[in-house]
């Protein structure tokens, strides 16, 4: 087992005792102001895009660990504005999913219904591929387009984007903030549990601990590292770590840890969260 970002912006509203006057002239545009941005669409959160450290330097090069390793070097990535899901997707919106479509429910599922109780826990037991075509399910019952977010995206929201922290709350490891440690005998538990954890760029939960996530990007070797053996091709990043994850110590999830699987993988500390374009 793996030890393995709200620019608000309003114009400003007339009073409504001035509507006897006849109707409001419309607001004449500020020169060189910045749009108002689209709102963030429900259950999601906008991550504002700039430039981050991706990565890190920090580490040992003497580690004959992969996932040591495979963070090594940072360097500057750029990223675009997106929405990202505030939550892991849940049981309860997956078995939607495999109702309207006949997909395969997961091995742990009976009669095509999660576990009583657990309707609110991410969904496991689903693999690249499974993710995938619930993010084309949900894109066309929103008329929106849905897809895994790419690794950097993935990186940079659970970084605060430039401030580059190496935990959606901050520099340090606080407890309470974060479902780990647990180990082999312990569980996922319904998102949003850890609050404290939620990100400082747009409140979104559960970015370390709780399960494993997909990302839509091929597993390659960060530019400049020589001490990673080569990747076999096809196998795609999973980010965030999961409720047996190591909170502190030597084998300490972070937010630049990064290990990958190939695309059928399933286990039960493997989901998936959703994002979309701003535009």
């Amino acid at each position: 087992m793996l030890g393995v970002v709200l620019i608000g912006g309003g114009i400003g509203l007339y009073a409504a005792f001035f509507a006897d006057a006849g109707p409001s002239p419309s607001p004449t545009p500020i020169k060189g102001a910045s749009p108002v941005p689209p709102p963030a669409p429900a259950n999601m959160a906008r991550v504002e895009g700039g430039t981050f450290q991706m990565g890190r330097n920090d580490v040992s090069l003497n580690s004959t660990k992969e996932y040591d390793l495979s963070q090594y070097p940072e360097r500057s990535v750029q990223v675009k504005t997106f929405f990202m899901d505030k939550t892991e997707v849940t049981n309860a919106e997956y078995a939607d999913f495999v109702r309207d479509t006949k997909r395969p429910p997961p091995s742990n599922w009976s009669n095509g219904k999660p576990p009583t109780g657990q309707e609110k826990w991410p969904v496991t037991m689903v693999s690249y591929l499974d993710a995938t075509a619930f993010a084309d399910w949900r894109s066309n019952r929103d008329g929106v387009r849905y897809r895994l977010p790419k690794e950097d995206e993935w990186e940079y929201a659970a970084r605060n984007g430039p401030q580059d922290t190496f935990y959606p709350w901050g520099n340090d490891w606080l407890p309470e903030h974060a479902n780990v440690d647990q180990g082999e005998g312990g569980s996922p538990k319904p998102v949003g549990s850890y609050p404290k954890g939620a990100s400082q760029l747009g409140g979104i939960l559960d970015l370390i601990g709780n399960v494993w996530e997909w990302t839509n990007s091929e597993a390659v070797i960060y530019p400049g590292n020589t001490k990673l053996p080569p990747i076999p091709r096809g196998q795609f990043v999973v980010r965030g770590g999961a409720y047996l994850e190591k909170g502190s110590g030597p084998d300490a999830i972070t937010a630049t840890r990064r290990y990958w699987f190939e695309p059928s993988k399933q286990d039960k500390w493997l989901g998936f969260r959703l994002v979309r374009d701003e535009k």
